[in-house]
């Protein structure tokens, strides 16, 4: 009986939780790649909430989409710009943090934040998302395309860039968002 219960409860949590058939049909817009069991219906929903879904194009949108990368195809920086400002009273330097995802030779997903806050402030970010990402084989990113472009790297080699407003985090270890207290 305790077997059966157990299986009963499996069931309904995969079912509940995870994006179906019916959800991928229902929100196929807004998943951009296979989001290996880490995403929900909920995830992909808030997205088209009021929104005309429209599939993705590598022009600058409002219109957010979830991406998801092997772990090991994917670095975080946390960039102190060495400058400080009023905001902050002068107390603390500025920074940004980017979020880059090699998905094949020559071609980069990169995520960027929507304003430089205070270092310590996105260092709290930063090691959290960190640990987000720690022992996970997969992480989910959500964000808006900024622009879609060719530059030529530091190491003199032209890649294919495509620039995302960053928005939110997921791994099965948990999700944050770019904004303080939004549900993930």
């Amino acid at each position: 009986m305790r077997a059966v219960v157990i299986l009963f409860l499996f069931f309904i949590h995969t079912n509940t939780w995870a994006i179906n058939a019916t959800a991928k049909q229902k929100y196929h817009y807004q998943l951009l790649t296979d989001d290996y069991g880490i995403l929900t219906e909920n995830d992909l929903a808030k997205y088209a909430a009021g929104m005309k879904p429209m599939p993705y194009t590598d022009k600058s949108s409002t219109l957010n989409y979830w991406q998801c990368f092997p772990r090991d195809h994917i670095s975080i920086t946390l960039e102190d710009m060495g400058y400080s400002s009023e905001n902050f009273g002068w107390k603390d330097t500025l920074a940004d943090i980017k979020i880059t995802a090699w998905i094949k030779p020559g071609v980069i997903q990169e995520y960027r934040m929507r304003a430089m806050q205070s270092a310590s402030d996105y260092e709290n970010s930063f090691r959290f998302w960190r640990k987000l990402m720690k022992n996970q084989k997969y992480v989910c990113l959500a964000g808006n395309i900024a622009i879609a472009a060719n530059k030529i790297g530091e190491d003199g080699i032209t890649r294919e860039v495509h620039s995302w407003t960053f928005d939110k985090i997921k791994t099965k270890n948990g999700c944050d968002s770019y904004f303080d207290g939004q549900d993930c």
